[in-house]
């Protein structure tokens, strides 16, 4: 423990001069420093190549390689924070120091109180950036668990939905696949695509509402009975809308039939009023929907469903995304599995 009660620092002092480093060995040992000394740049970097060290602190005129070369090769690789000395201030501001990766600059000759000063500050701040590092750290494991909790819940629910759909099984499943490959197409983040992800298990979840008879009809749908199905993207909304996701889950179920003429269901939006994310989803589901066999009919193929994206781009849907849509298949070899 040093004279603070902390974990023993240690500390690697560069300098060509025998007396500035017995000087910094003999101080830093006495106030409870682990030190080691290097005579050049090139064996401080071997020293730290094979040790754990907390700062170095430099010499800057140094023959072979000196102590700005040094910092930088040094805030390259390792974690150390640096502490840059010399005699030839007029040499170097203090702006080329701090630009190389130094924490601090000090000048020579110094007095070792001075000297321990500007070394505790360091050593304060490099303590409070690990507990801000270990804190993000704690964070994002907690982020990812958060994730993995909501992906096995909607994952959970989607089942539910698809228990009732024996015909459409593994269809949310293949649409929400492909909508993340367009939105990773046209650049969207990360976490957007994440929730794209999510929504795209979970947006036919209203279809518990909708009778299983009618769902497993191997027959074309009556006007009501079609009547009965649309109604499966309110109920997915109602179902779903109570629930403070971090993605605006329960509007894309509830807009993924909607279209860009306002022609779609339940509430006949249109272009603007149509979130970029449900937009997405409309595209794949279209593409998914027609692609695979429903009981009423067999599967009309992908040719046949890029053709109606294609032949209804800037009507239907979004030209944007039915050409990043067409791009996924034709040049991205996109594939359902």
């Amino acid at each position: 423990m040093n004279s603070e009660g902390l974990e023993r620092v240690h500390v690697l002092v560069v300098d060509d001069e025998t007396s500035i480093r017995q000087l910094l060995e003999e101080g830093l040992d006495t106030f409870g420093y682990h030190c080691t000394t290097a005579v050049s740049g090139k064996k401080a970097l071997e020293i730290l190549s094979d040790k754990a060290i907390d700062v170095v602190i430099t010499d800057i005129m140094m023959p072979e390689m000196n102590g700005i070369e040094l910092t930088r090769r040094i805030k390259q690789k390792y974690k150390a924070d640096v502490i840059m000395m010399t005699g030839f201030v007029g040499n170097y501001t203090y702006e080329e120091v701090i630009a190389a990766g130094a924490s601090d600059f000090i000048q020579k000759p110094f007095e070792l109180n001075e000297f321990f000063i500007r070394l505790k500050r360091v050593l304060k701040e490099r303590a409070v950036l690990a507990d801000r590092d270990r804190a993000v750290a704690h964070l994002r494991q907690n982020i990812l668990r958060l994730h993995k909790t909501l992906e096995g819940v909607i994952q959970a629910i989607a089942t539910s939905s698809e228990m009732r759909d024996p015909y459409t099984a593994g269809h949310q499943r293949r649409t929400s696949l492909l909508a993340c490959a367009i939105a990773d197409l046209l650049g969207l983040s990360g976490d957007r695509i994440f929730g794209i992800q999510m929504a795209g298990v979970i947006h036919d979840v209203g279809k518990l509402a909708v009778p299983a008879e009618i769902l497993a009809k191997p027959a074309r749908l009556t006007e009501l009975e079609f009547g009965l199905i649309k109604t499966h993207a309110q109920s997915g909304y109602d179902i779903l809308k109570e629930v403070d996701f971090p993605w605006p889950l329960a509007e894309i179920t509830l807009q993924h039939h909607e279209r860009l003429d306002g022609s779609g269901y339940p509430q006949g939006l249109s272009d603007k009023d149509i979130l970029r994310e449900a937009k997405i989803m409309a595209v794949a589901d279209v593409v998914e929907a027609m692609s695979s066999h429903r009981p009423y009919r067999p599967g009309l193929g992908i040719d046949k469903a890029l053709e109606e994206i294609s032949k209804n781009k800037g009507i239907l849907y979004d030209p944007e995304i039915a050409d990043a849509c067409i791009s996924v298949f034709k040049e991205k070899n996109f594939c359902f599995t």
